[in-house]
């Protein structure tokens, strides 16, 4: 929507951000959104010599979601209210083809064959992860690598412990290391059931604003805006221009940015 009287608003905003594309999930699909976590430089995309491990950097990856519902213009929201509401769903899912071999520090050790795993955005490709089961509490799973995009698995990370969400989550990715070639089939995205994230406003101190991402209740991660009335806070497919109001925030104006 494009709020009435707040053009000039707009035009600031557009002129500086022309052609940007959403990255999350926390990446985003042409017709998918997605918050993003991190924007860490892309590493080589290199076949995995067996026995070697690969360095790269801790990874953030990014989750698809859909706006449900959003704060209109005028309405105040103060530290706890929800600002935006999505589904948070993957595009694809992979179904291993053979048992993956075990590795220490994750659960399960080894992943069996029939498994479907969910896709996550990486910065220079995509993942696909083990999904959490509710029963299982708090976990490290493990997530797999095609490098060359032969249709096996040729390498794989470790998660931190994850409490957030019940079988879709988001957790930083380490300790990338070449794995045997894992066959592998690429599956629809509706295997893995959607979930609900929220943003929420967290606190006010001055100028500065934090908001809370939060799958199915548990704290994911946080965003941090400052009040200008030049640049908006992006909040995953949302950009929001506030004024501070009675304690809280006011919107003056709020934009779709996957809007046609």
């Amino acid at each position: 929507m494009r709020p009435i009287g707040l053009e000039g608003y707009w035009m600031t905003f557009f002129s500086k951000t022309f052609g940007w594309a959403l990255a999350l999930a926390l990446g985003a699909t042409a017709a998918m959104t997605g918050p993003s976590y991190a924007d860490r430089a892309a590493t080589a995309n290199e076949r995995a010599a067996e026995g070697k491990l690969l360095q790269m950097p801790v990874t953030d990856f990014r989750f698809n979601a859909t706006l449900v519902t959003t704060s209109k213009v005028d309405e105040i929201i103060r530290p706890g209210d929800v600002i935006a509401r999505f589904e948070v769903h993957v595009t694809n899912t992979a179904r291993l083809k053979i048992n993956t071999i075990p590795r220490r520090g994750s659960y399960p050790q080894s992943v069996p064959a029939g498994t479907i795993l969910f896709e996550v955005q990486l910065d220079n490709g995509v993942g696909y992860c083990t999904p959490v089961l509710p029963d299982q509490g708090l976990r490290r799973a493990q997530c797999f690598r095609d490098i060359n995009k032969d249709g096996t698995f040729d390498a794989g990370y470790i998660t931190e412990s994850i409490d957030r969400g019940l079988r879709i989550y988001s957790a930083r990715l380490q300790g990338l290391s070449p794995i045997p070639q894992t066959p592998y089939e690429v599956t629809p995205g509706d295997l893995i059931p959607s979930e609900p994230a929220d943003v929420v406003l967290k606190s006010i101190s001055g100028n500065k604003i934090k908001f809370d991402y939060k799958l199915n209740g548990i704290r994911l991660t946080g965003e941090e805006c400052e009040l200008n009335s030049e640049k908006p806070c992006q909040l995953m497919s949302q950009a929001f221009f506030f004024e501070l109001k009675d304690g809280g925030l006011r919107i003056l104006a709020e934009q779709d940015l996957n809007a046609p």
